[in-house]
């Protein structure tokens, strides 16, 4: 029986997003065809909750498109773009990590910030919101680290940082674009 390498990719593809994720919380990734001939990846609850030391909590709002690698047997994923939303508690913006040289509204070819803090008068008059601070390209393991370092998102297994640094490395091996 012959296996499709394009299946085997999407599945692995998954998984390691799941671990990734699993590190504060327990929402399941999944990945459904969209019209573009592209796969979306989603979350089971939508914007993940992440608790906070001290009990209060974010939200991180993770999408990704990639091609679909299931009908030409290929071998590996390739991300087409991302956005990393990370939100307060009221779901509110607070900083943006996104890449998507193919949005219509706002077709920006290269990976950057968005600072969502207009609400603070010295930053209104830049609207920060509105600007794209160039930033590379930011793995997801990147931003999950961030969180618990430095925003002090509560990690739910004990691995994490071995299990960021496994994922992270096999995302740098396998990248087709940096």
């Amino acid at each position: 029986m012959t296996t499709n390498k394009g299946h085997e990719a999407l599945q692995g593809y998954l998984e390691q997003l799941q671990k990734i994720v699993s590190c504060v919380a327990q929402d399941v990734c999944f990945a459904y065809p969209n019209n573009k001939g592209r796969q979306a990846l989603a979350w089971s609850e939508g914007a993940v909750k992440l608790k906070r030391e001290g009990g209060t909590a974010l939200f991180i709002d993770i999408g990704q498109e990639v091609d679909d690698p299931i009908p030409e047997n290929k071998p590996a994923v390739t991300t087409r773009y991302y956005i990393y939303s990370i939100l307060d508690a009221d779901f509110k913006d607070l900083i943006g990590f996104h890449y998507h040289p193919e949005l219509d509204d706002d077709p920006v070819m290269y990976p950057h910030i968005h600072v969502y803090a207009d609400a603070d008068e010295r930053f209104a008059l830049f609207n920060l919101h509105k600007r794209h601070i160039p930033s590379g390209r930011v793995a997801l393991e990147d931003v999950i680290e961030w969180l618990v370092v430095e925003l002090q998102v509560k990690a739910i297994r004990e691995d994490w940082q071995k299990i960021l640094a496994e994922t992270r490395q096999r995302f740098k091996e396998t990248r087709t674009w940096a």
